[in-house]
């Protein structure tokens, strides 16, 4: 799918922080690793993840390094705590 499908940033969307990407949608790990890839996910994840199966674990991704929706803050190192 096309990120503007699902981008919350783009109008009416389909996601947000507690729905994520709907479970139909195919990750790309659903079509690699058949053909015997390993999975690495590394960056901000910001495709739902108050479910477990949200993830990148969940979706499918043997491996991840990065955090979670936008809990980070680029300025001072802080975690953001909300209003």
């Amino acid at each position: 799918r096309l990120p503007v499908h699902v981008n919350i940033g783009n109008g009416p969307a389909i996601t947000n922080l507690l729905n994520g990407v709907p479970a139909n949608y195919t990750c790309m790990t659903e079509r690699i690793k058949p053909e015997g890839y390993t999975t690495h996910f590394i960056g901000k994840w910001d495709a739902g993840s108050t479910m477990v199966e949200q993830t990148p674990h969940g979706r499918g991704y043997d491996t991840s390094f990065g955090y979670l929706n936008h809990a980070n803050d680029y300025w001072n190192n802080t975690l953001y705590s909300g209003p």
